[in-house]
């Protein structure tokens, strides 16, 4: 029985992309005020001040492109220069222009799995060829229905969150959106030009190259493209034939030289200077990351399997590979590597598919899961690789169903329904900062970053006890000057200016030369009563960035302030008069009775700043139990 519905194929496709669209905007319903988080603030928001454009005119969109962060990712920093302009920072706009490319993604997606699909079988009887998976008589809406599921897993897949709902890795799914469109394109030429429609295949091909070069102007793992093509040809055209020909060389050569200029353009003219200047800021080294990426690449293809929200995290904390046999697990990983190319291989003339999407997945990481120093592993590069692996799944499940296809429906059906769920689960943690950030720090507990990120949203939103907490857990592991500045900021928000004063001059340490740290460090010198070192401070922060007025403007105000009090009793005193809620200068005002041999006003003063902290300073708490009981003593 053939379950295929009596519609055209137009209309089935037309419901096909319908549904996807459901889909995904279903899944993603939840993220729509998802705030921005970590490199979002980076390339978005405060940090990128290219892309804040106030004028639709053709300069704004020119400096988004060019001045825009990072650099060469020219399409995406127009579009969150256009989003910026019509919303300014509200989220809502940038999620849903995320989805539509998502989506987008997904119909194209469609589109191509359907004809690959054709491609390797028999497109008027429906019966795969021998060279394809194992023959069957489907008919040809079984391709649809075998192409709809494989988008339909890929759409609704949960590892797809991170570069759906993490805005500014809109890069990473536009550049795929115009990947798959510019092979759709190319494969629809190329039908059209074997069935001897020369004018309308050059009309696709035209297609192909221009979105090849959205793709290339989108992200640099793109580069890939014209070796995925000539691999395209090669397995659904040229049926794996071996390329002897006059006309195969040129196609691989002209495949080769475009490769190699669009790695000229990312990486200049001498790529390996650059890949290893690549590791002066990590704190591993090449094969380190070479080796560690064999375990990786195996924990992507887990994900791929099973990706419970439990398992699915921004922020990886990672272990390195030291050696092939530290952890034996990279041995492992790399033996399970060569054996998937070699089940490519093997599989290349009985199952295409299968082979293909092998190669597929393994092709698109090696960009960004090699030799280039950039971060160990993120989930947004499963985007692209994935693709054609959900198709082989969705293929697989409907040949071994052969009896009954609805079977084959019902199954994947619910595969569908899992994953989306998940997906839906997953995107619950990205409602705000602090839930997302904690959803970190519970799965990477020995990193820093996850604690320091946590504790600067707390201290965004007030909680400074929170955030205090947190930048002290981040430092225990790794030292920062940014944690120790924040932390500085926070100490002096509660009115603890001797423990922000030591955060600052931690930050000090690490980064001499950071002139609003310095700037920091005076004011929280001047409220513990610290005014010359104040007034050092405020100089060398004005000399460090003299196009800031403000610290110099407060050394004049803190200079005029010393010049009208004069003694330092008087100074302190008038402190106080400002600021009678400043522990700090009462506890310096009680230090100055103990120099000059006044024990009894010490000791009033000390009583009175017991009353006024009670237990929620514990260090100047201490401090000052600790005075008052060696004067008592005396």
């Amino acid at each position: 029985m053939d379950p295929s519905p009596a519609l055209p194929v137009i209309w089935r496709n037309i419901f096909a992309a319908l549904l996807l669209m459901a889909a995904g905007t279903l899944v993603y319903s939840n993220t729509f005020r998802s705030p921005f988080v970590f490199d979002d603030i980076n390339f978005i928001t405060r940090n990128n001040p290219h892309v804040r454009m106030t004028e639709f005119s053709w300069g704004a969109i020119k400096e988004a492109a060019l001045e825009g962060q990072p650099r060469h990712r020219y399409l995406p920093n127009i579009s969150f220069a256009v989003n910026y302009y019509f919303g300014r920072e509200n989220p809502l706009g940038y999620h849903l222009v995320n989805l539509g490319i998502h989506i987008l993604t997904g119909i194209f997606l469609f589109f191509l799995f359907q004809t690959t699909l054709c491609l390797c079988g028999d497109e008027k009887t429906g019966r795969l060829s021998s060279i394809g998976p194992s023959p069957v008589t489907s008919g040809p809406a079984f391709f649809d229905w075998a192409a709809f599921f494989g988008a339909m897993l890929w759409l609704a897949h949960p590892v797809q969150t991170n570069a759906v709902t993490y805005m500014c890795q809109r890069m990473t799914s536009m550049a795929a959106l115009f990947f798959v469109l510019s092979l759709l394109l190319y494969a629809t030429g190329r039908r059209f030009f074997r069935n001897g429609r020369f004018t309308s295949s050059l009309a696709f091909f035209a297609g192909c190259l221009l979105s090849a070069i959205c793709a290339v102007a989108s992200k640099e793992n793109a580069g890939a493209l014209p070796i995925f093509i000539l691999l395209y040809e090669w397995f659904f055209f040229q049926n794996l034939k071996k390329w002897r020909s006059v006309r195969a060389l040129v196609w691989v050569v002209a495949g080769a030289i475009i490769f190699t200029g669009i790695t000229v353009h990312f990486m200049g003219l001498d790529p390996v200077a650059r890949i290893l200047a690549s590791y002066g800021r990590r704190d591993f080294t090449l094969s380190q990351r070479v080796m560690t990426e064999f375990r990786v690449v195996v924990y992507y293809l887990s994900l791929m399997a099973f990706p419970h929200p439990r398992r699915l995290i921004l922020d990886h904390d990672y272990p390195l590979s030291h050696s092939l046999v530290t952890p034996i697990s990279t041995m492992i990983s790399l033996g399970a590597i060569i054996g998937l190319l070699v089940l490519a291989g093997y599989a290349a003339r009985k199952d295409r598919l299968l082979s293909f999407a092998i190669l597929w997945f393994l092709g698109n990481l090696v960009i960004e899961s090699s030799v280039i120093g950039i971060e160990i592993i993120y989930e947004h590069r499963m985007y692209l690789p994935g693709m054609f692996l959900c198709l082989a799944f969705s293929w697989m499940v409907f040949r071994v169903s052969d009896a009954d296809k609805r079977w084959a429906g019902a199954i994947l059906t619910v595969f569908v329904l899992i994953m989306g769920l998940w997906a839906y689960q997953r995107n619950i943690i990205w409602q705000s900062e602090e839930s997302f950030w904690t959803d970190n720090v519970q799965k990477s507990p020995r990193k820093a970053r996850p604690y320091q990120n946590l504790a600067y949203s707390l201290q965004a939103g007030g909680d400074y006890a929170g955030a205090i907490d947190n930048y002290q857990k981040s430092l225990a592991i790794t030292p920062h000057p940014t944690a120790f500045a924040n932390l500085g900021l926070c100490f002096e928000s509660l009115g603890y200016y001797s423990d922000a004063v030591e955060a600052y001059s931690r930050s000090l340490r690490m980064r001499p030369d950071a002139p609003h740290v310095h700037a920091d460090l005076a004011y929280a010198l001047v409220n513990a009563g610290e005014f010359d070192a104040a007034m050092a401070h405020f100089e060398k922060a004005s000399l460090l960035n003299p196009k800031n007025p403000g610290p110099e403007l407060s050394l004049k105000a803190l200079r005029a302030f010393l010049d009208q009090c004069r003694e330092p009793e008087a100074c302190i005193k008038a402190g106080i008069a400002q600021k009678p809620d400043n522990a700090e200068l009462r506890f310096k005002l009680g230090l100055f009775y103990e120099s000059q041999g006044r024990p009894d006003e010490a000791i009033s003063v000390y009583e009175t700043v017991m009353r006024m902290i009670g237990e929620t300073d514990r260090k100047l708490h201490e401090r000052v139990k600790n005075r008052m009981e060696s004067l008592i003593t005396r």
